[in-house]
C-alpha cells in the first residue's frame, strides 16, 4: 500500500515549505478581504506586508532546498517569478484585481507540490 500524500509532503524537506506558504497565503487572503469591510490601519497594511514577506521566504526556501535535494524545474520559477512580480504590480491597480491575481497565487502552489510529487 502506498503512503499518503501528507506523509510524502512531510518526509520531503523542501515540500514542507510550500504548506507553509499556503498556510501564510490564507491568512494573508483573509486579512486582505477582512480589510475591505474595516478601517484600514497602518498595522493592518503592516501584518499584510509581513505576511506576503513570509510567503516569499518560504518560497525561496523551497526553492533552495528543491535545488540542492533534486533540480528545479522551469515552473517553479516561474510560479517564484509570479509572486515577486505579478502580485506586487496588482496592488497598484483595483483591490478585486488584486485579489483575484492573489487568488490565482493560491491556486499556483499546490501545483508545485504535484509537480514535486507526479
Amino acid at each position: 500500500m502506498e503512503p499518503g500524500i501528507l506523509s510524502k509532503i512531510s518526509a520531503s524537506p523542501s515540500l514542507v515549505w510550500v504548506m507553509a506558504a499556503i498556510g501564510f497565503h490564507v491568512m494573508n487572503v483573509f486579512l486582505g478581504a477582512s480589510m475591505a469591510f474595516m478601517k484600514k490601519t497602518p498595522s493592518l497594511y503592516r501584518m499584510h506586508r509581513l505576511l506576503y514577506f513570509a510567503i516569499l521566504l518560504s518560497l525561496a526556501m523551497f526553492l533552495v532546498l528543491n535545488y540542492i535535494h533534486g533540480s528545479n524545474d522551469v515552473w517553479e520559477y516561474l510560479i517564484g517569478a509570479y509572486f515577486i512580480t505579478v502580485i506586487p504590480l496588482s496592488k497598484r491597480w483595483d483591490v478585486m484585481i488584486h485579489a483575484f491575481f492573489s487568488i490565482i497565487g493560491l491556486t499556483l502552489l499546490p501545483v508545485l507540490i504535484l509537480l514535486q510529487l507526479f
